[in-house]
């Protein structure tokens, strides 16, 4: 009996120290607790993706749905979508997207699976903060090159599909300014200058949302741009 009663008071231990822990601690930082889309990044953020990209596509459709800058005629639903005769690109759920965080897409409009667009608003989100505190400006635009594109990676014809094959990877060039400034990968990454210090902290602050994030310091084929996807693979360059 009196096992019992240990084994019920260790029990009661324990809830209480978890229910103390999810009281006190902020959501971003227990990785057994959902994704907050507006909590600050925090050490379980990451995990919190991974738990949103294997959860039913519903889940992630409805907290998109849930964020007001995300969830505007902006960003709208796009039906499942295949592009060869083997069914291997395309997606089954993807948001469309021209703008996040109430930034603009430059050129408009993009298709983003579910999770990847939610990280994406996470990110632009971020970096705006960034930009506003060592720029003095916040981002109007992002330019980028685009999110889908049926291939396999770096463009070989074999080999492993590319994420951007599954809308599922965005590579992203630059960033223009409310004072007009334009920012980019290929012009400002290798130099002292503010701008490039931040072309760094937005590629440092995407290591810590996305499955993988590849910069210039990765190959010469990212020289001009930031590859960022929610893949299976976790890649920081």
């Amino acid at each position: 009996m009196r096992m019992w009663l240990k084994f019920v008071v260790f029990i009661g231990i324990c809830l209480g120290i978890g229910y103390g822990i999810n009281k006190t601690v902020p959501v971003q930082h227990l990785p057994w607790r959902h994704l907050s889309p507006e909590a600050p990044l925090g050490f379980a953020t990451k995990t919190q993706f991974l738990r949103l990209s294997l959860s039913p596509s519903n889940m992630c459709m409805d907290m998109a749905e849930s964020i007001k800058p995300l969830s505007s005629a902006a960003v709208l639903p796009h039906r499942p979508y295949t592009t060869n005769s083997r069914r291997v690109c395309g997606w089954d759920v993807a948001r469309n997207v021209s703008q996040s965080a109430n930034i603009k897409l430059s050129p408009d409009a993009v298709n983003m699976q579910c999770p990847l667009s939610v990280a994406s608003y996470l990110w632009m989100r971020e970096i705006d903060k960034i930009a506003k505190k060592d720029l003095g400006s916040s981002i109007s635009e992002v330019i980028h090159y685009g999110t889908y594109s049926c291939r396999k990676q770096n463009g070989n014809t074999s080999g492993q599909w590319s994420e951007h094959a599954f809308a599922n990877a965005w590579d992203v060039a630059g960033f223009k300014l409310k004072n007009g400034s334009v920012i980019t990968v290929k012009n400002g990454w290798d130099d002292d200058s503010a701008e490039a210090q931040f072309l760094r902290r937005t590629r440092d602050t995407a290591c810590k949302i996305f499955n993988v994030t590849l910069s210039p310091d990765f190959n010469a084929a990212h020289a001009d741009h930031f590859h960022l996807d929610m893949g299976p693979t976790r890649t920081c360059r």
